[in-house]
């Protein structure tokens, strides 16, 4: 048999109802029926103190004509006893010979001289004081068959357990819906998991207007959809330009197998050109590989605990090994202090970053031209600018510079452009780092990024 969540709920709030029945209906039942039996044993105190005033100190022929003419209430008996336990009189006429306690069953003593004999199925409660009467002491008894009591105390029984039967199934069924009722997230949480295929990830939640933690559940659930949804078609559009992109390298080396099938094994020409287109081919390949696990690298990286480095240190690195390798051009560096630059994140990241960067940067540069780097403290964030003195990017293809594979057409080959994935990946790095990264051409020329990080300020270690 299926356990739901809705069953354990409702046989779970089902059982804590009845230990909560049980306990306070064993309560009100035991404190009703001492009750019940205290208030009867005053009233029969009360009544026999009255009869003990009337002929205590009288003659022993007096008070037994006045217990004869005692009438005492249906289930009730008066007597009196010789000081040898002998019964001298009694008015018993509505007690049965039966309910007189003869040593029977067992006795619980109330106190004040009362006690209440239980045997077969009789309760008498008896009461006695002694005489002093001229003839010389006796004993005055009072019992009370309490079966009248008893059938009270019954009736509180039944009604109490009726009433627990009734507030059991009261509180199974409500439970029930309760369940139902909070439990209906879950439910289209079910159905929409169930709604969803590789082909249609756009199934939602409807969040309910209830604010509990059910409602926070679904924000979450629809947030994780929106994540996978965005992953999904990330990479979709992956396999899409990853597949656009190794079409025309393949389309160029299965062309030139052919021409030298065809004519290149006698055409020294030919087959040195073949060769040549060959290897630019490959190297593309491998440079395509190597971007591609870079950014499933990225991907890794969220799961891995960043650390506290400085920006300042590691661009000055970086630019003064482009400085030595390029030294035709005209670097300008301006950095912070390294502890007014301290970022939270991962350093061979950052590194790759500022290497990219840079490299794009002397590409489109001009020897003898300027190639600016500034890493500084701007309030809590840590702003990086790169700026060449190249042509610039047209204004129609700045929005998509950092888009996979996307290249620039104007004045930007193959050759010289890569495989357009370096800034698609710089990108990458520096949002998963909740960062930004901005490309602009500025007015007097070239073209400006701009990436800023949250500050990460360390104790004695911060500026400004």
């Amino acid at each position: 048999m299926k356990r739901t969540i809705t069953t354990r709920f409702v046989a779970l709030s089902t059982i804590v109802v009845a230990i909560i029945f049980l306990l306070f209906n064993t309560f009100v039942y035991l404190e009703f029926m001492n009750v019940t039996i205290e208030n009867e044993k005053q009233i029969v105190l009360s009544r026999l103190s009255d009869v003990v005033r009337r002929i205590d100190g009288s003659t022993a022929a007096q008070a037994i004509a006045d217990v004869k003419r005692i009438v005492p209430d249906p289930h009730q008996m008066v007597r009196l006893l010789s000081p040898k336990g002998a019964v001298v009189t009694a008015s018993d006429a509505n007690f049965l010979p039966g309910w007189i306690p003869k040593g029977r069953g067992y006795t619980t003593d109330l106190g004040h001289g009362v006690l209440l004999f239980q045997y077969e199925t009789q309760r008498i409660l008896m009461a006695s004081a002694q005489l002093r009467l001229r003839g010389g002491p006796m004993t005055l008894e009072w019992l009370e068959n309490v079966e009248s009591l008893d059938h009270s105390i019954a009736f509180v029984f039944y009604l109490l357990l009726t009433g627990s039967i009734g507030g059991l199934v009261l509180a199974a069924v409500a439970s029930y819906f309760l369940a139902r009722y909070s439990l209906l997230p879950i439910r289209e949480m079910i159905a929409t998991a169930r709604a969803i295929t590789p082909g249609d990830l756009s199934s939602r939640i409807e969040v309910p207007k209830r604010k509990d933690e059910l409602t926070e559940l679904a924000h979450t659930y629809n947030a994780m959809l929106d994540r996978i949804f965005r992953a999904f078609s990330r990479e979709r559009q992956f396999v899409a330009d990853a597949s656009h992109e190794l079409r025309t390298p393949l389309s160029v080396l299965e062309g030139y197998v052919h021409l030298l099938r065809r004519w290149g094994w006698e055409d020294k020409a030919v087959r040195q050109e073949a060769v040549a287109a060959i290897e630019e081919e490959i190297r593309h390949l491998r440079e395509m590989t190597n971007q591609l696990l870079a950014l499933a690298a990225i991907d890794r990286d969220a799961s891995e605990e960043a650390g506290v480095v400085s920006a300042s240190a590691i661009a000055l690195r970086v630019a003064r090994k482009w400085k030595r390798l390029y030294p035709g051009y005209r670097w300008a560096l301006h950095m912070d202090q390294d502890d007014a630059t301290r970022v939270r994140i991962t350093e061979v990241r950052l590194e790759q970053v500022f290497r990219a960067l840079l490299d794009n940067a002397r590409k489109y540069t001009r020897p003898g031209d300027a190639i600016n780097v500034e890493v500084t403290r701007a309030d809590d964030a840590v702003r990086i600018v790169i700026q060449d003195s190249g042509e610039g990017i047209p204004a129609e293809d700045l929005p998509h510079v950092t888009e996979r594979f996307y290249r620039v057409d104007k004045a930007r080959s193959r050759q010289e452009g890569g495989i357009g994935l370096g800034l698609a990946i710089c990108r990458e790095i520096v949002e998963r780092f909740h960062g930004r990264l901005i490309i602009s051409t500025p007015s007097q020329g070239g073209t400006r990024v701009e990436v800023t990080l949250p500050c990460c300020d360390v104790e004695g270690g911060s500026d400004g």
